[in-house]
């Protein structure tokens, strides 16, 4: 199933390219025939048109072995539309703004910032270019019209996400919340719903764009006029995704 799925996924859908300098990183990518997974998953995760920009970039791919030993349930479950966000966190760990060439990075070049916020290290050690403590660059510098690719042994995993306190504090709710559900206490739980989400919608102190945030309390003063407890549970709930699903509302008040 997964061999499928990632098949389908990096059939590519580029121009033909008329020589390898030409070749933007996506085509670069699709041409390797080492890099047939992370294609799949720049295409999953929607960042094709991304990293066939202007840029300049600079990747460090993992390969499909690379890939191998995150274990197929593993990546199978990063593939599938609900993931996209962690998908995009993971690679987008890969990808560093500007042109390093392997000359660049070990003439000091030592600490990138990557497009996830995150940092990587690079060091030479006994000849060879280590990303972080344990990956391999195996084979450098294949050059693209919008930057360089390093092909690398292992895929590179983030550092968890910065969380803001309207994503901690609605999540907790979520913890207190779904148990009490489950265990047939539909009053307990809307209570839990509707006292958080009073608290983050009546006030701008959470750093919710304002519109959105009247739009959602005019919601949220709809749901209150229902009647039953369970279809007040079930909507606040909807309410409570609606806010965790957006990153710009989830982020605005990270420190």
């Amino acid at each position: 199933m997964l061999s499928t799925l990632v098949a389908s996924l990096a059939v590519s859908t580029a121009a033909p390219s008329t020589g390898m300098n030409a070749s933007t990183i996506p085509e670069v990518a699709i041409g390797s025939k080492r890099l047939d997974t992370l294609v799949a998953a720049v295409k999953a995760a929607g960042l094709v048109e991304a990293l066939a920009g202007d840029g300049p970039f600079t990747v460090f791919a993992p390969t499909d072995a690379a890939f191998t030993r995150l274990g197929e349930e593993t990546l199978l479950s990063l593939l599938q539309p609900e993931a996209k966000q962690v998908l995009t966190r993971i690679l987008t760990h890969h990808v560093v703004a500007g042109r390093y060439d392997a000359k660049r990075i070990l003439s000091g070049e030592t600490s990138l910032k990557t497009l996830a916020g995150t940092t990587l290290e690079i060091e030479l050690v006994r000849g060879r270019v280590f990303v972080g403590e344990d990956v391999v660059v195996e084979t450098a510098d294949v050059s693209a019209s919008n930057g360089v690719v390093h092909l690398i042994d292992r895929v590179l995993m983030p550092p968890p996400a910065p969380v803001s306190p309207c994503q901690a504090f609605l999540e907790r709710a979520l913890r207190r919340g779904v148990p009490l559900y489950n265990e047939g206490d539909h009053v307990g739980c809307t209570a839990v719903y509707a006292t958080a989400l009073d608290a983050v919608l009546s006030t701008e102190s959470w750093g919710i764009p304002e519109m959105a945030r009247k739009r959602l309390l005019g919601e949220f003063n709809r749901v209150e006029g229902m009647r039953d407890v369970r279809d007040q549970a079930w909507a606040y709930r909807e309410i409570i995704d609606t806010l965790l699903a957006s990153e710009d509302m989830m982020m605005s008040s990270v420190g």
